[in-house]
């Protein structure tokens, strides 16, 4: 072992003792002042008014390692055994009655130290409970009743015939000595308050009770109260233990004195004198400890809502994001700064108004539809819209709602939003969708001629096949196909040929004027074209219109008898029924395209519509 360590040995053995003599000396003083204070209510037949020895004990212990209680139990056991001694006590009775005393102390302890030694705070309702169960009613009673068998070998001893009463003395002291030691040893004695208020609150108690205790003509007892009540407002938890112990000492040496409004009593024997100020105190006592546990509960939820009040504003102040607090109407009550640096709002120019004020008008419904299924109860996903910063500019904005309680009946006051700027996302979302639409629209068209591609006509086809059987309407389609362009190709070269097929597109979508319409390419030299709504006649004319501007394109052609490119057309025309088939207009129409090229070629050939099935 160091140097070192031995003198902080030698220091915690120095001062354990110093500690161990302090509480034998206080003890000591504590149970003379007692005695001085009972003996003569034993002598004229009263009880044990107060003993606060046990109270004081309790209170080290429970400010105590475990592993020192032995000790201090000990020094107890031995100024309670002088204390016995010192009344000519039987040496065997005087150890027994000790014994019962330390026990009393012990049982308080061992059951109140897990719940109040870590923190020692008697203003916490569970701390204050367990003393009062354990330290004030079942360790006296059971100690008391330990005390009552050695009562037998006592009656030669008049001055101790009050023992049976040990067990309400030994339950007061604990009830004021206790909290009183923790409150000087553990908390700050009285907080807030100057010396000269202390002062002149004690001074104030102790003269009411000896002016209510030293008169014996009115029953001013009640005047006691609202005094202590007073001390325990001002001086809390201390002020109302070292009020009750003024009381109990100097109502106590009055009472047995013969003076007091208790002395009003008639033919009331000493007994019951001391018996009705016990109960006074003990009644004081349990107002004012109530008093003193409603008032810190209120002050610690108070502390706590001013701590969660101050964590919000720290976390609310210090996000990006738009912290907004509203009633259930909608009325903001709270705005975080940072609405200053997204919409360029300060806080207070929104407190007090409503959505109105800065939602863009096509996005109020569902801003309103938002805040109405959040007030119901559902669930309400993050919603997208658009607010009106102070320079009438709209930013993108996405808001997280959710309903606020009150903390007591939970029922809901409003609502907690958090708003972010998603400007930058929503340019970012619809670039992409901008992308994805050019790249769907590359897929859907050809990529030699730019016209719709045989995908794109098998959909337009299946979506307008549908509504013509939905709505019992016609429906043509035009197969279209370049004549002699294998010849074309041998001799011009593939180079002009799909030339030649760009030009022909070209000229044919030229002709096809509805948006309802489209204009396809098939495959190779083949087209297609679907009208929707569009009669047999509708569509020949269309088909021969698309005939007569290819010809007069006038693309030379050496190998077609025509001398220029042509194209041949089958039109076929159908109203659909519930059991049509989506191919069987496209069959005829191609079966319509090869009669005109058997026919010569440069012509529009009709499917007959009986010759269509379905």
């Amino acid at each position: 072992m160091g140097i070192g360590s031995l003198n902080e040995a030698v220091e915690d053995r120095v001062s354990s003792l110093w500690r161990l003599t302090t509480v034998a000396l206080v003890l000591v003083c504590l149970g003379y002042a007692a005695l001085l204070l009972n003996i003569r209510s034993w002598d004229i037949g009263g009880a044990t008014i107060l003993w606060p020895s046990n109270g004081l004990l309790l209170g080290v212990l429970l400010c105590s390692r475990r592993r020192q209680w032995a000790a201090y139990l000990a020094v107890g056991f031995a100024v309670d055994l002088g204390l016995n001694l010192s009344l000519s006590f039987a040496p065997g009775i005087s150890i027994y009655l000790a014994g019962c005393n330390m026990l009393e102390v012990g049982i308080a302890a061992a059951l109140t130290y897990r719940t109040i030694s870590p923190n020692p705070d008697l203003t916490q309702r569970r701390q204050l409970l367990r003393l009062l169960a354990y330290g004030v009613v079942l360790a006296p009673a059971i100690a008391s009743v330990l005390a009552q068998l050695s009562i037998s070998s006592l009656h030669a001893l008049p001055r101790f015939i009050a023992a049976r009463h040990w067990f309400v003395a030994d339950a007061l002291g604990i009830a004021v000595m206790t909290p009183l030691y923790l409150s000087f040893r553990e908390r700050e004695r009285f907080p807030g308050r100057s010396r000269l208020e202390v002062t002149g609150l004690l001074m104030l108690l102790l003269a009411t009770t000896v002016g209510v205790f030293w008169q014996t003509r009115f029953p001013l007892l009640f005047l006691l109260l609202p005094v202590l009540l007073l001390l325990g407002a001002r001086l809390r938890l201390a002020g109302s233990a070292l009020g009750l112990l003024i009381v109990s000492i100097v109502g106590g040496y009055l009472t047995i004195r013969g003076r007091g409004p208790i002395a009003l009593v008639h033919a009331g024997s000493p007994l019951t004198g001391d018996l009705l100020l016990q109960f006074f105190v003990a009644v004081s006592m349990l107002v004012l400890y109530v008093v003193e546990v409603v008032i810190s509960e209120r002050e610690r939820l108070q502390v706590n809502l001013k701590a969660s009040e101050t964590l919000f504003r720290l976390l609310a102040e210090a996000s990006n994001d738009v912290i907004v607090l509203s009633d259930l109407a909608g009325a903001r009550r709270y705005v975080s700064p940072a609405v200053f640096t997204v919409l360029g709002w300060e806080p207070e120019e929104l407190i007090g108004r409503t959505h109105h004020q800065i939602v863009h008008a096509d996005d109020i419904v569902a801003v309103e539809a938002m805040m109405r299924a959040c007030r119901e109860g559902e669930p309400v996903e993050p919603l997208i819209y658009r607010c009106a910063g102070k320079d009438g500019r709209y930013v993108w904005m996405e808001a997280s709602l959710r309903l606020y309680h009150d903390e007591t009946t939970w029922e809901p006051i409003g609502f907690v939003n958090v708003v972010r700027d998603v400007t930058a996302r929503k340019a970012a979302e619809e670039e992409l969708n901008r992308a994805f639409r050019l790249v769907e629209n590359l897929a859907m068209a050809d990529g030699l001629t730019g016209v719709a591609n045989r995908r794109r006509f098998e959909e337009k086809m299946d979506l307008e096949w549908r509504r013509a059987m939905r709505d019992g309407s016609l429906i043509s389609v035009l197969m279209i196909d370049v004549d002699h362009f294998k010849p074309y190709n041998d001799l011009y070269g593939h180079v002009m040929g799909d030339s030649c097929l760009r030009q022909i597109a070209m000229a044919a979508q030229e002709v096809i004027h509805r948006s309802s319409d489209l204009f396809a390419r098939y495959g190779g030299e083949e087209f297609v074209a679907v009208l929707p709504n569009t009669g047999s006649s509708g569509a020949q004319l269309v088909a021969e219109q698309i005939r007569r501007t290819v010809e007069l394109l006038g693309l030379p052609h050496s190998g077609s008898p025509s001398g220029v490119v042509t194209v041949s057309i089958g039109c076929a025309t159908k109203m659909l029924g519930h059991d049509s088939a989506a191919t069987m207009l496209v069959d005829a129409a191609d079966q319509a395209l090869y009669q005109a090229k058997s026919a010569g070629r440069n012509r529009v050939e009709v499917a007959a519509a009986s010759t269509i099935p379905g």
